[in-house]
């Protein structure tokens, strides 16, 4: 009987270990699991991002200029247009030192639920003050040219297809706001 009972506990145990061991699969079962693991990934979503940067006075849209560029979402990397000029400026030394004016745009996209699009957007515009602009106290021995730097960063919750205003900054130097509208379209 006891041979019996130490044959039972022997076999018990052996059926345990057996059912632990990773079962072997075919390539057929791998090729399942690979496709399975491979569809539950996030997949990147590409968007059309088109972007209008125009001038308001008096209610009425003035100089308007349209930019374009590809996003992707999920993590990819941030959608960038830079349109700039390399103006040199003197220094104390005397030597040159170059700076950019202009436009540098960056957006990076994130998916929400909904079918909604996050969207954070820095926008950097530069422009040089025409000498009409400037007080008469800096236009007597002014050499150098005087910048404008207007610098946003943004975040906005898009519905593609609907262009949203993003930022909304007004001139000081002027009765003019300047408005900067995107709108995303899901590229497919």
């Amino acid at each position: 009987m006891k041979m019996v009972t130490n044959a039972l506990i022997v076999l018990t145990l052996a059926t345990t270990m057996l059912a632990q061991q990773p079962a072997k699969t075919t390539p057929d079962q791998q090729s399942r699991k690979d496709q399975e693991n491979t569809e539950s990934k996030p997949i990147d979503g590409f968007y059309k991002l088109s972007i209008a940067m125009y001038e308001v006075e008096n209610g009425k849209r003035i100089n308007q200029r349209d930019y374009s560029m590809i996003g992707r979402t999920n993590g990819g990397p941030t959608a960038r247009i830079s349109v700039n000029t390399r103006v040199p400026v003197a220094t104390d030394t005397k030597q040159l030192q170059y700076i950019d004016a202009g436009l540098t745009l960056n957006c990076s996209l994130k998916e929400q639920a909904g079918g909604k699009l996050q969207a954070q957007c820095d926008a950097n515009i530069s422009n040089f003050v025409r000498p009409d602009q400037l007080p008469e106290s800096h236009t007597t021995g002014v050499t150098a040219p005087v910048l404008r730097i207007t610098n946003t960063t943004t975040w906005a919750l898009l519905t593609p297809g609907k262009p949203v205003v993003i930022a909304s900054v007004d001139d000081v130097n002027s009765a003019k706001r300047m408005q900067i509208e995107v709108m995303a379209t899901k590229l497919d």
